[in-house]
């Protein structure tokens, strides 16, 4: 149990560092101003609808290329994640199978979810920027 422990804090903490290093929260927060200023540039009554048109096609193209980024950036978090998982199996330490099982009991994951919003809420993880 206590190397199931140490695999499960290992992973959420090579998740964590990593989802902090490759910025996905900037490019998050990158996207809703994105959103927020076609928002506003759609309710510009100085605009007239061209101009509104390539304003909000512009928005869109930048909102598809975040997306994209997020979706590459989140799963190379996701594999960071596995890398303390799949180290434990390949030097015998602990299965991968016994650990995925662990991992998907509720109380680790209400657990991990709790310990994950408190280090973030004392903004413990500020050393990683």
């Amino acid at each position: 149990m206590l190397i199931l422990s140490l695999m499960t804090a290992l992973s959420i903490a090579a998740f964590l560092m990593v989802f902090q290093w490759i910025g996905v929260v900037p490019v998050a927060k990158t996207a809703l101003v994105t959103v927020r200023a076609a928002t506003v540039t759609m309710r510009d009554p100085a605009l007239d609808d061209l101009a509104r048109e390539q304003a909000v096609q512009a928005a869109a193209l930048r909102l598809i290329v975040a997306t994209g980024s997020l979706i590459v950036r989140s799963a190379v978090a996701l594999v960071a994640a596995c890398i303390p998982i799949l180290a434990a199996d390949w030097a015998g330490i602990a299965p991968m199978a016994v650990t995925i099982a662990f991992l998907e009991r509720w109380e680790v994951i209400l657990v991990a979810a709790l310990a994950t919003t408190v280090v973030f809420a004392l903004g413990l993880v500020s050393w990683l920027r």
